[in-house]
C-alpha cells in the first residue's frame, strides 16, 4: 500500500477595492435633477452653467504720452534742461494752457513735445543758435542775417496746470512759432 499525500491548493481571491471621493460642489442654483445611476443610488447634476470668470479691469490711462509729432503712448524718462533753449513762453487762462516757441530755421521733423506724468510738458529738439550773437534777452526778438548758424540740441520744461485734458492737446507749427493748447476742465 502505497500512503498519497494529497495537498488541498487553495484560491485565494484578491478582492480590489476602488474608492471614489466626489468633490461636493456648492451650486447657487435650485434647479437641480436628480437621477438614479448603476454606480449609486442617486445622482445630483444642476441645470446652470459656472459662471464665466469676470473681465480683467481696464488699463489706466496713460501717463506719459508723445504729443507731437505723433500722439502716442512713451515710458517715463529723465528730463534734462539744457542750458540754451530757443524763445519760448507759457500763457494759463480759465479755459486753455498754452505754449508759444520761437523756433527760427528749426526743422519740424526735428521738434518733439511729451508730456510726463500728466504734469510736465517737455520740449525738446534740434534747433538753430546763432553763435555769434549769443543769448538775447526773452522780451526781445531775435532777428539778424546771421551766417553763422548752428544746429544745436534743446531741452525745456513746464509744468503743466493740475486740470488739463491731456487727450485734447493740439499742437500748431507755423512760420517758425509752434504752438501748443491745452484745455483745461
Amino acid at each position: 500500500l502505497t500512503k498519497v499525500r494529497l495537498e488541498c491548493k487553495e484560491e485565494v481571491k484578491k478582492e480590489e477595492v476602488k474608492v471614489v471621493v466626489k468633490e461636493e460642489v456648492k451650486c447657487t442654483c435650485t434647479e437641480t435633477v436628480v437621477k438614479s445611476c448603476g454606480d449609486c443610488h442617486c445622482c445630483c447634476t444642476c441645470k446652470c452653467e459656472p459662471a464665466p470668470p469676470p473681465p480683467p479691469p481696464p488699463p489706466p490711462p496713460p501717463s506719459s504720452v508723445r504729443i507731437y509729432p505723433c500722439f502716442k503712448v512713451i515710458d517715463k524718462y529723465a528730463i534734462v534742461e539744457t542750458e540754451w533753449f530757443p524763445t519760448m513762453k507759457d500763457y494759463s487762462a480759465d479755459k486753455v494752457w498754452q505754449l508759444h516757441a520761437y523756433l527760427p530755421d528749426a526743422a519740424k521733423d526735428k521738434i518733439i513735445i511729451d508730456i510726463i506724468e500728466k504734469t510736465t510738458l517737455v520740449i525738446h529738439g534740434e534747433g538753430v543758435f546763432h553763435s555769434h550773437c549769443g543769448m538775447w534777452p526773452e522780451h526781445v526778438e531775435h532777428c539778424c542775417d546771421c551766417t553763422r548758424k548752428d544746429p544745436t540740441p534743446f531741452c525745456k520744461k513746464f509744468a503743466l496746470p493740475a486740470n488739463c485734458k491731456i487727450e485734447e492737446a493740439r499742437v500748431e507749427f507755423e512760420k517758425e512759432v509752434l504752438v501748443v493748447r491745452i484745455q483745461r476742465g
